[in-house]
């Protein structure tokens, strides 16, 4: 098994592919891979035949997977890699690109919505103003999740990477799903939004990255950060 190539408090990282999974020990997969849509990555070819892009997510199969795609995909290529997901949630956005949202499916493993609260939408209904009094700190969660796509003005944002997630989208699947502790694997590291999502919530991190520059993206946003000292602008 290869030696990391980075390793803190937080993370253990790692260059290689998923073949790599199955010597790792973890408690969940979180991740959002290529979504095989012919996107311009500086070393990787985002446009497999169908039965090898099945092929590579089916080693997901049968693991405590969450995973961030495009809504088509979950009814057809991740059907055929590993089944149909036990929940799906709608990750919208506002942007000028021609698709608005994603979907956040679970496999083997449910989010709990009740773990995260969110502002009240109506906080001067009497009801609503009686339960805020009392000492409520919001709703549940809903299962459509409003949150911004990474800017380039934004705190987050790295020079030498262009599709990151923002990090408030998986501390949000962390704390619905995962328990202080745990360990979560991203089989597609990139610029390492995992690991500061892991970092703020308390849980450790594995992460397996085959592209060197992108490895290279992530210890430039880690230098980055450190200097902001701030890990969710």
């Amino acid at each position: 098994m290869a030696s990391p190539v980075f390793t803190d408090d937080t993370l253990i990282l790692y260059h290689g592919d998923m073949t790599m999974m199955k010597t790792l020990i973890f408690d969940y997969v979180i991740t959002d891979p290529p979504y095989n849509c012919s996107y311009k990555y500086p070393d990787y070819n985002d446009r497999m035949f169908h039965k090898d892009y099945v092929k590579m997510l089916s080693h997901l199969k049968d693991y405590k997977t969450i995973m961030i795609h495009y809504s088509e995909a979950f009814c057809g290529v991740i059907r055929d890699a590993i089944g149909i997901p036990d929940k799906l949630i709608q990750w919208v956005y506002n942007s000028n690109l021609g698709k608005q949202h994603r979907s956040i499916g679970w496999f083997n493993s449910h989010p709990d919505l009740t773990r995260v609260k969110q502002p009240y939408k109506n906080p001067t209904d009497k009801r609503v103003k009686k339960l805020i009094d009392n000492g409520s700190e919001g709703t549940r969660l809903y299962d459509w999740w409003n949150i911004n796509l990474v800017k380039n003005v934004s705190k987050q944002k790295v020079s030498s990477f262009t599709n990151q997630i923002p990090i408030e989208v998986l501390e949000r699947i962390i704390l619905t799903t995962t328990n202080e502790g745990d360990t979560i694997l991203d089989p597609f590291f990139g610029s390492g939004s995992l690991y500061f999502a892991c970092k703020n919530t308390g849980r450790k991190c594995i992460g397996i990255e085959q592209s060197l520059k992108h490895i290279d993206s992530f210890y430039e946003r880690k230098q980055t950060m450190n200097l902001q000292g701030n890990n969710n602008d």
